[in-house]
């Protein structure tokens, strides 16, 4: 005879549970393991209700790796026996424990284990079924010492809190067996390792302003800060006064620190001081780059502003990007005059400032010659040459000059007119703007008596003049220096 249930009896039917499982296994099992061990129980009963593994899984809503991971933990407290591989199959046993003990199914290693797990916590968490089975795979699979599991436990809880995932756990205790781990003290150094990067991400995040626990991402950037860059705790924070210009976040920070470690070169340990001289360096270019009133901090800027303070004094350097903003100048400007500077010998501030000063001197003079005459345009040079001959060599100051100035207006060189003006003048000793209009007066006259305080040059022809008159507008100036000097063009 051939005795079954009929379809659906399952549904109406009762599936009797060990009061014995209630009471001393399902407590500390997770619950998704507690689904899976009551969904078989059910299945032994009743095997039309199904019990291939997909089929399981689609009905509990659990991965089939979990629903495998479930089983694992059962026959580890002896409460199923593994049959089959392929198809994976159990038995179910008797929850009884003189039956599992006669039978050798316990693993007290297990027992063990999960035993040491319930006190490390004290009473504020108690680790589950599902939890503890995943720390034990770390004993057997990762082959970490037990007593080091429960170091690293500890330390998620004090770096974490009590809270943290056992997910978060696994991960450090995967990369404690890339670093065959296998011991307490080489457990204990790891782990000290690993708080000094949390606090260390901790002090950061503090410093940029955020007050959130670190993250995973904000632990492994920290991480490859300090031990794959060589930055020390200190320097990391001491960068962090970059991130003030932008949005202050790990991310920015990062970026500060890669451009720091590129221009580092080789260096194998980068200390606050060297973040420090860096920073210096960016804020000292950015402070010229403000005086000149354009451009930005970038490699290329960087490295021309290397360049330029090898060769010359800090405040040399900013004396000529002042000088250089007033006709909007860029850092080329900057680095011309400071060469130009050097080949007149100025290598100090004074020297510059010196140089500065009696330079816009002569541009005022010269602009207000310019004016006069209704010219415009660009100084040049030999404006500038002229002007020091006439200041230096036949000791003009800019009063006379602009006076003479009056008398060269209307000529096609009104410079180069000046300059015989001027040449006359010193050689016939006329020093003052009051005897220079004598003279004009006496020569528009014709015929009366020499301007006082004045006195020919005794043996110059183009000195020995009574009717000559230098403002002839329409007379060249080539005709106007033949005639103040015997008919032919002087040297100069």
């Amino acid at each position: 005879m051939i005795f079954g249930f009929g379809d659906g009896y399952a549904m109406a039917d009762m599936t009797p549970v060990d009061n014995q499982f209630i009471r001393e296994y399902l407590p500390m099992a997770s619950g998704d393991y507690v689904r899976v061990y009551l969904y078989g129980l059910m299945c032994c009963h009743h095997p039309e209700a199904g019990k291939e593994l997909e089929e399981m899984s689609r009905e509990l809503d659990l991965p089939e790796e979990e629903i495998l991971k479930a089983y694992r933990y059962w026959e580890r407290r002896g409460l199923v026996r593994r049959i089959s591989d392929r198809p994976p199959a159990w038995q179910y046993l008797p929850v009884r424990s003189r039956e599992r003990e006669a039978e050798g199914l316990r693993d007290p290693a297990y027992e063990a284990f999960a035993e040491s797990l319930y006190g490390v916590f004290s009473n504020e968490r108690r680790l589950h079924g599902s939890e503890i089975q995943t720390c034990y795979e770390w004993v057997t699979e990762l082959k970490l010492p037990p007593e080091a599991v429960i170091m690293l436990l500890k330390h998620m809880e004090t770096v974490k809190g009590k809270n943290f995932t056992i997910h978060s756990a696994e991960k450090m205790a995967l990369k404690m067996a890339e670093e065959k781990i296998r011991t307490l003290e080489e457990a204990e150094e790891f782990l000290s390792r690993d708080e000094e990067i949390y606090n260390g991400t901790k002090a950061v995040l503090r410093r940029l302003g955020k007050r959130n626990a670190p993250s995973e991402d904000q632990l492994a950037l920290y991480r490859k800060w300090t031990r794959e860059w060589g930055f020390t705790r200190e320097a990391v924070e001491d960068a962090c006064a970059e991130t003030a210009k932008g949005d202050p976040n790990m991310g920015y920070l990062d970026g500060v620190l890669r451009k720091i470690r590129a221009r580092s070169g080789e260096e194998s340990a980068i200390g606050e001081d060297r973040v420090r001289q860096d920073r210096e360096r960016a804020e000292g270019l950015r402070d010229l780059l403000s005086v000149l009133g354009q451009g930005s901090v970038s490699d290329a800027s960087l490295a021309w502003y290397d360049r330029i303070q090898a060769e010359y004094p800090k405040e040399l350097i900013f004396l000529a990007a002042r000088e250089c903003a007033r006709t909007g100048g860029r850092t080329a400007s900057v680095e011309k005059m400071l060469a130009s500077w050097r080949s007149r010998g100025i290598t100090g501030a004074e020297e510059a400032e010196r140089y500065v000063a009696e330079f816009r001197a002569e541009s005022e003079t010269l602009l207000a010659l310019r004016k006069r005459w209704g010219l415009s345009g660009r100084l040049g040079e030999k404006d500038r040459e002229l002007l020091r001959k006439w200041e230096k060599e036949l000791g003009f100051g800019p009063e006379m000059i602009l006076k003479a100035a009056d008398y060269a207006a209307g000529s096609e060189k009104p410079m180069a007119y000046l300059d015989a003006i001027l040449r006359d003048y010193a050689a016939r000793g006329i020093r003052t703007a009051e005897a220079a209009e004598r003279d004009r007066a006496a020569r528009k006259a014709g015929s009366g008596p020499r301007a006082e305080g004045t006195r020919p040059a005794a043996g110059v022809p183009a000195q020995q003049y009574s009717q000559r008159d230098y403002a002839a507008p329409r007379e060249s100036v080539e005709d106007v220096m033949k005639r103040l000097n015997g008919g032919v063009l002087p040297d100069a």
